[in-house]
């Protein structure tokens, strides 16, 4: 049972030191509580602020793409613009992107666009002529088996770099009037197939024809079609006319995948909403990495309840050195302490190399270079004797340089 002193004469001041010196500050445990008590918030924050950035995420995820001649592609390798002219007529656009799609789409009625005809094989040309849609062809100048799908026309690549007229009688040809040249063109088989815009001998930019009781278009540069070239001449006029037959019109943009016959690689094994849910599970792993991970706080200094002096801290360590029978350890210390004081006497830094701190030390004592060596960093003592006898000769060592 501890007992406490009475009041010196130095009243209320001086009890209070005492009364610190009990035990510790009645701050720190309030303090504890407080932070015990605002720590389950953490979690709520946590939570609103991952819902507020998968909101974020979802209002600013972008509507558009960046692929060739799709309706949502902005740049000018895309027909954003043609897509939101023919939007605004009425025309609703739905976009595909492999052949079971666009023939799942695609029937009596509706217009069929087909963007990229030299990607796909002969079976799904093959496969689209089953449809009951209008057909628009494009980049049909270099298609690849397109006698798969009609035997109408067959590609020519003959071109023109400067614009062409109509010089035809079909009336969306005529309404255009003249576009700014094609990459390519086409070239009639039979005498039902109207070619326009001429590119070449006998071919033509773009062509029309009946065929199984609906009605077929072709351009043979697609490039017709982007927001590039869309306001030169009267490529807008030949292309919306083409286009806003009918108000279902599916837009067909092949993949590779698809045109090999094979599932499409890369990104689009994922849905499109993967980015932002691995976002989403991206900020909740950060969310749960601050709150469960090791939070340090500033460092906190305390009394120490007992004063260890340096020299019982150094008997200390050579016990422990003499029960494990260190003689080699306890040596290397010996001799590296030894080796530093004769570098501070002599005048060298710390790190000097054993050369020149042989070297100096054999000025100064008088002392060959080998015994010192042999001295300072000779093998170690295997037993108690061998370590007591090193340590004297270092000590007279050391008296020899401090004496000199």
């Amino acid at each position: 049972m501890s007992t406490v002193a009475p009041p010196t004469a130095a009243g209320p001041t001086a009890a209070a030191p005492a009364a610190a010196a009990v035990g510790p500050p009645t701050a720190q445990p309030g303090g504890h509580a407080r932070a015990r008590r605002r720590r389950p918030w953490f979690p709520v924050v946590a939570v609103v602020v991952l819902l507020a950035s998968i909101v974020l995420l979802v209002l600013a995820r972008s509507t558009t793409s960046a692929l060739d001649l799709s309706p949502d592609n902005p740049q000018p390798g895309g027909a954003m613009a043609a897509a939101e002219i023919l939007s605004r007529e009425g025309v609703h656009i739905r976009t595909v992107r492999t052949t079971d799609d666009a023939i799942a789409l695609a029937g009596p009625g509706t217009t069929l666009l087909v963007t990229a005809t030299n990607e796909l094989t002969g079976d799904q040309l093959s496969a689209l002529r089953g449809t009951q849609a209008d057909l628009v062809l494009t980049d049909t100048a270099y298609a690849v088996g397109l006698d798969a799908l009609t035997s109408a026309v067959e590609p020519d690549p003959a071109g023109s770099r400067d614009a062409v007229t109509a010089q035809c009688a079909d009336p969306d040809a005529v309404a255009a009037g003249r576009i700014s040249g094609s990459t390519g063109g086409l070239r009639a088989l039979t005498d039902d197939v109207e070619v326009c815009f001429p590119a070449g001998d006998d071919a033509g930019a773009y062509a029309v024809w009946e065929q199984d009781g609906r009605t077929v278009r072709a351009l043979a540069d697609s490039s017709l079609l982007t927001n590039a070239r869309l306001a030169e001449d009267g490529n807008a006029a030949l292309v919306l006319r083409t286009l806003g037959h009918h108000d279902e019109l599916v837009w067909y943009l092949p993949t590779p995948g698809d045109a090999t016959g094979a599932s499409a690689g890369g990104p689009q094994l994922l849905p499109p909403e993967a980015g932002v849910v691995g976002l989403q599970l991206l900020v909740l792993a950060l969310a749960l990495m601050a709150w469960r991970g090791r939070r340090l706080g500033r460092v906190v200094t305390e009394p120490l309840p007992v004063v260890v002096r340096s020299a019982e801290t150094t008997r200390g360590r050579g016990r422990l050195y003499r029960r494990s029978r260190a003689h080699a350890h306890a040596a290397a210390a010996l001799r590296a302490g030894c080796a530093h004081r004769l570098a501070r006497s002599l005048g060298l830094p710390r790190s000097a190399a054993a050369g020149p701190l042989l070297e100096a030390a054999a000025r100064a004592t008088g002392r060959s270079e080998d015994e010192l060596g042999a001295l300072l960093y000779g093998p170690p003592p295997t037993d108690d004797a061998g370590l007591l006898a090193l340590a004297h000769t270092l000590d007279t060592l050391e008296s020899e340089v401090h004496r000199s």
